[in-house]
């Protein structure tokens, strides 16, 4: 390895990219914290020095991952009700997982209460 653990706390961010992209094999997220990329960087050193991930928690990590397109949160026919302004307003989970108020159809509850709120 280019850098140990200890010295990513002193090591310049040119040297850190550098590093991350041999390990890992792409450029790290746009908007990172330095702290949480060297905590992610670390995590993946000592993995690598521990022979990688074990074949179950890649499956259960990618089980995680798929979890809420796997399952919708709701249950079609599920109902919100609200008030809002002195008005009833309510919200139905379709058969499609869309978000029916008013005969509008949304893809997501936040996008119904926009439309509602305004």
């Amino acid at each position: 390895m280019g850098i140990d653990i200890i010295a990513m706390g002193t090591a310049e961010r040119d040297k850190l990219l550098e590093h991350w992209q041999a390990l890992i094999g792409r450029p790290p997220p746009k908007h990172i914290s330095r702290a949480l990329f060297i905590q992610i960087l670390a995590f993946e050193m000592r993995a690598e020095l521990n022979g990688g991930y074990i074949k179950r928690l890649s499956q259960r990590l990618n089980r995680a991952g798929m979890r809420d397109v796997m399952r919708p949160a709701f249950k079609t026919g599920s109902r919100f009700v609200r008030e809002y302004r002195g008005k009833i307003h309510v919200v139905e989970m379709g058969e499609d997982s869309c978000f029916v108020w008013n005969a509008q159809r949304f893809k997501t509850l936040s996008h119904a209460a926009r439309a509602i709120t305004g």
